[in-house]
């Protein structure tokens, strides 16, 4: 799934598993702060991340967002999902071209990965639904997976050599808004976007991407480090 994204920054320096603890103004310039104590500074961001993650380092930053943008983006919601990786001895029982959707229960997704082209070796995942995902978020995840595991036995059958259970707090947004994209401060730019915008789903967040760059094109450049 991150193929596009990777080709996309061959030639750029992306700085990857580094977490930030807030976000704030200083002048004409963001200033991002890691957990590791580096500052990268610009005079543009695009913050992408669900949008209450993106809340919480603009609050640790102490920038105060105009009452209704924040209203806005607060009432913004996210489904949960448990998803199941697993591992098996034989090709599964999905049909062309590798995913499928069940009418019922506690199943939302089923994907074929070696059908898909991203497992060397006969390999599912298993996407819970919302409501089941809500009601097992704080139970054993081994039992959850083997009971999605279970309700995926008419297409997996007993194959599964081994397995590992994700949870993805942020996983759909429940209401996503049409807008493009949210500009929430214009000097310095700060945008706002992502799978939350343009309608939701991969769509809408390419979609609010490409608005994202314009926005950031018109206004902004990119970020350097500072020690």
């Amino acid at each position: 799934m991150s193929g596009v994204a990777k080709h996309l920054a061959l030639d750029l320096d992306v700085l990857l598993e580094t977490a930030l603890t807030s976000l704030r103004v200083e002048g004409s310039r963001w200033i991002a702060a890691t957990v590791g104590g580096i500052q990268f500074e610009a005079r543009a961001v695009v913050l992408t991340p669900p949008v209450p993650q993106s809340l919480a380092l603009l609050d640790a930053g102490a920038v105060d967002l105009p009452p209704d943008l924040r209203t806005r983006l607060a009432a913004i919601e996210y489904d949960r999902c448990l998803a199941v990786m697993a591992v098996l001895d034989r090709p599964p029982r999905i049909p062309p071209p590798g995913g499928l959707v069940p009418d019922s229960g506690p199943l939302a997704w089923l994907s074929d990965n070696q059908a898909k082209g991203i497992s060397p070796v006969p390999s599912v995942t298993l996407h819970a639904s919302a409501a089941f995902s809500r009601d097992h978020w704080d139970h054993d995840r081994t039992e959850s997976g083997r009971r999605l595991i279970e309700a995926a036995s008419g297409w997996i059958g007993d194959s599964v050599r081994e397995f590992q259970v994700h949870g993805w707090r942020y996983s759909r947004p429940r209401n996503p808004t049409e807008a493009p994209c949210l500009v929430a401060s214009g000097q310095p730019t700060l945008v706002l976007a992502g799978d939350a915008f343009s309608g939701g789903g991969i769509e809408g967040a390419a979609l609010s991407g490409l608005a994202a760059a314009q926005e950031i094109l018109a206004g902004g450049s990119g970020p350097s480090p500072r020690g």
